[in-house]
């Protein structure tokens, strides 16, 4: 049984894998390419696959190429006895996700079949090769026995899904549960969850700013401003260039590893313009404009519209007050469609929050971008761009945080286009995503992935997550009208992982955030009006935080169906629902802001 997703193999060369950029010898390892080929090879030899996770901005990654993967005899030792196989954690998520062992490098042992005999992270070279030589020889004298215990695995856990009953549907006391699990892993004297080392948690933020707007708790509110504020003023935030490095080795902030990734940035930039918004702390627009000019200049090119994945951890240069002429650490210049996506929301969000037009003009290029490089209508979204193509379709994750870009710039700029591409994308994760048997969605579109039975400590949370993202954006894309049929997909999937959403702090949260959507009263806003007209009403409705609101813009000469249908009048004006209650017709800006304001404020009781 071959594991996970297994594509056309072509001989590798070490220019086909990255490497760190200080001097190495780990391009001397015969690296092969994940793929059948790699598999059928390892299955003709009857070797042991050494599988490499490595990214291209990580510390100990690069450290582990220039040392374990530097030393002759370990190089000698794994081309003899292994068939080496590299994967570029995030140009391959899908098998990252299924053998990352906690982290970054992860380094694991397979059988010829895929299934994991040992892993872990960096391995230093002084441990390497004993450990190598270890599991050879255990598999080798233990054959028989290492593939009966996987098979007993496979049966046990076959066994344990027998008869697991689903919980139902979900209300208002699931969000509660998840405030409480927020609560009670937060960290009382710096902010953030947990303890220990830190990592910013975007989807937490989203989440309680969202449901303090609601019933204006204080402690949420103490919750929110005391993480934002540490991280703002903590070694995370680069004080000198702007922008988040990935995460804090320690409690209060400080001490962080050094790589800046477009999706944390893409996350706390969102968190700050929203924050900005619903607590009135105008402060925070620093951050928002720090770090979206770090952005703009590192992580963006603007001649194409291309968002880049991350800048390399050189500690050495983040370490300096003063940066001029030295040499600036690298970029991974690949765009990928899901970290692209999210900036381009949060490049919306600040662009609500200052209502300055730069952040939506850089937003809708990127938006560009990925409509014209990423993306086409029958296939849907690439997960990458690099050297001239889009590459590896079919990850739920993608489809989902793009589709939902699309609704947040529909929702600023009233554009069809915008829309139609986000209801292709609702059609895509229902015809081809959903399964029925299993009710969720699947990760990917290969049909001859496998899930390892011994998968990574990352295979479940990321399922999951990957689960709720499209569950919320499925559920944001019903109020625009479309899709009866995504309802009875959507809540299988709800009720199927209302199981797991308890597990893991920040994914209880992105459930959460999806939860809103289906539980709550998001507000629904119908502008009729012909294109020239609606600019009027567009700044008002951005200004106002509103975290769940759907924008519908119908034209009287070219909707009059649509319009009479709902029962609203062939004029211009703009109407306001939430739940079971609608605005009369209003046709003043000022007083739609006014309206607009008291319907968000009476959610509060809800």
């Amino acid at each position: 049984m071959l594991c996970c997703v297994l594509l056309f193999y072509h001989a590798a060369h070490a220019s086909d894998f990255r490497f760190s950029p200080r001097p190495n010898k780990a391009h001397l390892i015969q690296w092969r390419t994940w793929g059948k080929e790699a598999f059928d090879e390892a299955q003709k030899e009857d070797k042991l696959i050494l599988l490499s996770l490595s990214a291209v901005w990580c510390h100990w990654c690069h450290v582990m190429d220039e040392t374990t993967y530097s030393d002759q005899e370990i190089i000698t030792f794994i081309n003899d006895n292994f068939i080496p196989v590299r994967v570029d954690a995030d140009m391959r998520p899908d098998i990252d996700t299924l053998y990352n062992q906690g982290g970054w490098p992860s380094t694991a042992i397979l059988t010829p079949r895929g299934e994991v005999i040992s892993g872990g992270n960096y391995i230093p070279q002084e441990e390497m090769l004993g450990r190598l030589k270890r599991t050879v020889a255990f598999y080798n004298g233990n054959r028989d026995a290492v593939l009966e215990r996987i098979e007993e695995i496979k049966a046990m856990k076959e066994f344990q899904n027998i008869g697991k009953e689903d919980t139902g549907a979900m209300d208002k006391v699931d969000l509660d549960f998840i405030v409480q699990i927020l609560k009670g892993s937060f960290d009382d004297k710096y902010g953030g969850f947990g303890n220990g080392q830190k990592f910013p948690s975007p989807d937490s933020i989203d989440f309680l700013l969202s449901v303090y707007s609601k019933n204006k708790d204080e402690e949420i509110m103490r919750i929110v401003i005391l993480t934002l504020d540490h991280m703002a003023k903590g070694a995370i935030f680069d004080q000198v260039e702007g922008g988040f490095f990935r995460y804090a080795t320690k409690s209060d902030w400080s001490e962080p590893h050094y790589e800046k990734m477009l999706e944390v940035n893409a996350g706390l930039i969102r968190n700050y313009a929203e924050a900005s918004q619903a607590l009135g702390r105008k402060d925070y627009l620093r951050i928002v404009q720090k770090s979206s000019r770090f952005v703009q200049s590192k992580l963006f090119d603007a001649s194409s519209g291309a968002f880049y994945g991350s800048q390399d951890a050189d500690e050495g240069y983040f370490k300096k007050a003063d940066r001029r002429g030295v040499k600036t650490p690298a970029v991974d210049r690949t765009a990928y469609a899901d970290s692209s996506s999210l900036m381009i929301s949060a490049l919306v969000a600040a662009y609500e929050a200052t209502g300055q037009r730069q952040y939506l003009d850089t937003a809708a290029k990127g938006a560009t971008f990925l409509l014209t490089k990423l993306y086409a209508t029958h296939d849907g979204v690439f997960h990458y761009y690099r050297d001239g193509a889009p590459h590896l379709p079919g990850l739920l994750v993608d489809h989902a945080v793009f589709g939902t870009a699309m609704l947040d710039l529909y929702n600023v700029t009233g554009e069809k286009k915008y829309l139609i591409a986000a209801k292709e994308i609702g059609r895509i994760i229902i015809d081809r995503f959903y399964d029925p048997g299993m009710k969720r969605f699947r990760m990917n579109l290969d049909s001859s992935s496998v899930m390892p039975v011994t998968a990574g400590v990352l295979a479940e949370l990321n399922g999951n997550l990957a689960n709720y993202r499209a569950i919320g954006f499925l559920s944001r894309l019903e109020f625009t009208g479309e899709y009866s049929s995504l309802k009875e997909a959507r809540d299988a999937a709800v009720s199927t992982l209302s199981r797991a959403y308890g597990k893991f702090t920040p994914h209880a949260a992105a459930f959460g955030n999806a939860l809103l959507w289906i539980i709550g009263e998001p507000v629904q806003i119908t502008i009729i009006a012909e294109r020239a007209e609606i600019g009027k009403f567009l700044p008002v409705i951005n200004n106002i935080y509103v975290p769940e609101k759907s924008l519908t813009v119908l034209s009287p000469s070219a909707d009059a169906r649509d319009i009479k249908k709902h029962n609203y009048a062939l004029k211009e004006s703009v109407y306001l629902c939430a739940g079971k209650r609608c605005s009369a017709a209003i046709s003043d800006p000022e007083r739609l802001g006014r309206e607009l304001k008291d319907l968000a404020g009476s959610l509060s009781s809800k």
